[in-house]
């Protein structure tokens, strides 16, 4: 048997283009071997091109390669080539290719999610060294380390690449601890951290990559304004998001030197509310599943354009990207190859999938979005899936229809022109939320709700000095913040039937707790005098901030309610009335009720 292998062969051509064709016939028998070498390309018509060189007889082990020009004067859509060399019976090579009209090209951009939640205990003790493991550790095949060091060095290999990396400000903010001594690790070492961060700073000042933003957290933003509204806690998880994306782009901006425009929405769990948030936060633009499109409202075409989303109550707006969902899964979940010639195959394919939709939708984008680690390692380590990505970027290079691009690159030339009015809540998983919920899973969430209720009345009762402790790291305000944030993360809850994954979550919410405690507590309530009117009430406020509190009065037939405010490190005497009837006096900060009288009824 003969051994066939083509030359260079891209996965795309255009069509009526001329083209030089190679391969290589070896013989590996120790005969001779006569036969007669042809290339072939069928297409689903019944157009083809033939090339036939005369009978020719190989020495044994002799290589012989044979070089040829067609036209490709072919339809337009799928094709085969055929390498062959024809004895007594014929052995052929075969691969697809994809006939293109010329015209303008199809935009590409992959958009990585590379997220590492907060691993690090109240204490500062790690749980984990996922963000550092996946630095230093790997199996891959043509590549060293793991995942997020593999990424940057496809970077290196092939220049043309250009992506949309999201970096999430906790991964980034370990690595950052561990520069700065604040962390160890055992998997990677200070060295391996920062080569890591300069070739990403880098890519970044080249603009081969593109930074998307965050909330500080992996926090499943859709699923938590559900829960928020059975508590009523709707405006104060407003709060806690706008400080948790301020305080990721912060992070982003401080470690890789800008300051991202697009937001990666995490679990693309959405939610309408959102669209407010994010651009009261100055983000352009976010990008979300197929699924969503498919469930949307307005002015709809096809998902390989952006859309301006409105939310019609507010007037506010955004970009919204869909992503490919077909070819996201691929990346995904089927690159579990056999060895490179596999990866390689998959490769071609996939770039002729990309010339299709490039057939349907010249000029538009083609939006690929998924996790930056996992489709390299779970289940287990995939070791030729970086390979399966160098291909197709190479192929993508070859195909000169097929650009690679940036979201923020995209938009600055196609600007949105359909607008739509409605998107549905939910989550990449079929629009659903089962995979944070359910079971003990549940039980977390009320915990979380209730110390969220416990962290408002914080937030209250510090009142107009609230928001400047929040850009106060030092502050306790801003520690509560980032407890509750941390205790909030939707990667535990999706691990949340493992019980190391509840005490850690458990860990987090009680130290939010203790913290929001800590702040109620300066506040001391004492009646100082009663008469058959009124009671006089001490406030004493032993914060350095003023006490912002409501006192409300309830008795038979009344009802009141007033706000108060007490300087810092101060007590206030405030009257009450109550006339002489029971009374009931509950003074609070939020939802919460610090102190409660129980009057008796006067003489």
């Amino acid at each position: 048997m003969t051994k066939i292998q083509p030359g260079s062969l891209s996965a795309v051509y255009i069509k009526g283009s001329k083209h030089k064709f190679s391969y290589t016939v070896e013989n590996d028998k120790d005969q001779p071997a006569k036969g007669t070498p042809f290339f072939h390309i069928k297409t689903h018509t019944k157009h083809q091109v033939y090339v036939v060189y005369d009978p020719v007889t190989l020495a044994p082990h002799e290589k012989r390669t044979f070089e040829f020009e067609v036209k490709l004067d072919l339809p337009v859509g799928e094709a085969t080539a055929s390498f062959c060399f024809e004895e007594e019976s014929t052995n052929c090579l075969e691969k697809p290719i994809y006939i293109a009209s010329e015209g303008p090209p199809i935009y590409v951009s992959f958009v990585w999610h590379h997220h590492q939640a907060p691993q690090f205990y109240p204490d500062g003790k790690l749980k984990d060294e996922w963000a550092f493991i996946h630095v230093a550790k790997g199996d891959f095949y043509s590549y060293e380390g793991g995942p997020y060091k593999v990424h940057m060095l496809l970077h290196k290999k092939q220049p043309g690449f250009i992506d949309v990396d999201h970096f999430s400000p906790s991964l980034l903010e370990q690595w950052q601890l561990l520069l700065e001594g604040k962390l160890d690790s055992k998997a990677a070492s200070r060295e391996d951290i920062k080569a890591l961060l300069d070739s990403i700073r880098e890519g970044v000042s080249q603009g081969k990559i593109e930074p998307l933003g965050s909330v500080y957290a992996h926090t499943v933003q859709g699923l938590l304004f559900r829960k928020a509204k059975q508590y009523g806690l709707e405006d104060f998880l407003r709060k806690l998001l706008s400080w948790e994306i301020t305080v990721g782009l912060g992070i982003v901006e401080e470690v890789l030197g800008t300051r991202p425009r697009g937001m990666w929405t995490p679990e693309m769990f959405w939610h309408m509310e959102l669209v407010g948030l994010y651009s009261s936060l100055g983000i352009d633009y976010t990008v979300l599943c197929e699924q969503h499109f498919i469930k949307s409202g307005g002015d709809k075409e096809d998902i390989y354009q952006p859309y301006l989303v409105r939310d019609s109550y507010t007037g506010s707006q955004i970009v919204v990207f869909f992503r490919d969902l077909a070819l996201s899964n691929w990346v995904s979940f089927h690159v579990d190859f056999r060895d490179p010639e596999d990866a390689d195959n998959a490769a071609r394919r996939f770039v002729i999938e990309l010339a299709k939709r490039r057939e349907q939708h010249p000029g538009g984008i083609v939006v690929i979005a998924l996790d930056g680690e996992n489709w390299m390692i779970m289940p287990n380590y995939r070791k030729y899936a970086p390979f399966f990505l160098e291909r197709i970027v190479e192929y993508m290079g070859q195909s000169n229809i097929l650009v690679p691009t940036t979201l923020s690159g995209y938009l600055a030339k196609n600007p949105p022109k359909r607008t739509l009015n409605y998107l549905p809540t939910g989550s990449w998983i079929e629009l659903t939320d089962r995979q944070w919920t359910g079971g003990v899973k549940d039980e977390l969430w009320k915990e979380a709700m209730e110390t969220m209720l416990l962290a408002e009345a914080a937030y209250q009762l510090l009142g107009k000095d609230s928001e400047k402790m929040l850009k106060d790291p030092s502050s306790p305000l801003y520690s509560l913040f980032k407890a509750l944030a941390i205790g909030l993360d939707s990667d535990f809850y999706w691990y949340g039937d493992d019980k190391r994954e509840q005490e850690f979550i458990k860990a987090w919410l009680a130290e939010a707790r203790k913290i929001a405690k800590s702040i109620l507590e300066t506040v001391e309530v004492k009646i100082s005098e009663r008469t058959n009117s009124h009671v006089f009430l001490e406030l004493t406020n032993r914060n350095q901030a003023t006490a912002t509190l409501s006192i409300a009065v309830q008795a038979e037939g009344y009802s009141s309610q007033i706000h108060v405010s007490v300087a810092p490190n101060a007590s206030s005497r405030i009257p009450v009335y109550v006339s002489s009837d029971p009374a009931t006096i509950r003074v609070s900060a939020g939802k919460v009720t610090i102190t409660e009288l129980k009057l008796a009824k006067t003489k």
